[in-house]
């Protein structure tokens, strides 16, 4: 399993690396892990797995918007990244 540092550093690299700009990321502290949790999107849907939840805000018209990054707490693998508009990785990989 991945410790809380490893999934922040895995998360500010998915986020450099798919050239998204934050104005707010959590740290080590704030990460979450959730054990067993269904897995609703990728390709691990409908399976149950430990994650870390890493939060990041980005600029919003009013104030910032959250955005959800999921990891696999064994692996290290990002899962996908929930807004409040769906999954980032479904426009994403549109582009």
């Amino acid at each position: 399993m991945i410790t809380k540092e490893k999934a922040l550093e895995i998360v500010k690299q998915y986020l450099q690396d798919r050239k998204r700009e934050y104005i707010f990321i959590v740290e080590k502290d704030k990460v979450r892990y959730e054990e067993q949790k269904r897995i609703g999107y990728g390709k691990y849907e409908d399976t149950k797995l430990n994650i870390f939840v890493v939060n990041y805000d980005i600029e919003g018209y009013l104030e910032p918007i959250p955005h959800f990054v999921i990891i696999d707490a064994e692996k290290g693998e990002v899962l996908f990244t929930l807004t409040s508009h769906g999954y980032a990785e479904e426009w994403e990989d549109e582009l």
